[in-house]
């Protein structure tokens, strides 16, 4: 749990936000947050780098999506369709020899 915190209670509810601590799911010391009031606590910075949750690639996701599917589209319109165009002409025209 927190060892500190760094703004003073509101009502019943103790502010935990960018606090020390351990990780209530992994056991990581850092500094991260509390949702419920010190019941749990999330490190979201280590000594290691940024900490991500499925929880926040979940919210990121919305903002993402419509980005990686312009970049997909993007890569198969301009590399592999013509490929792919390439092989269908290709294999039509073996077709066609092998008849004619």
């Amino acid at each position: 749990m927190s060892d500190t915190t760094s703004e003073e209670p509101t009502g019943n509810v103790l502010l935990i936000a960018m606090d020390k601590g351990i990780d209530s799911e992994t056991g990581q010391i850092g500094y991260g947050y509390s949702p419920d009031n010190g019941k749990t606590f999330f490190v979201t910075n280590t000594i290691k780098g940024r900490k991500f949750r499925q929880e926040d690639a979940d919210r990121l996701w919305k903002f993402l999506e419509p980005m990686i599917e312009k970049l997909i589209e993007d890569k198969f319109k301009n590399e592999f369709l013509p490929k792919i165009k390439t092989e269908i002409s290709d294999n039509t025209e073996k077709k066609t020899s092998k008849e004619g």
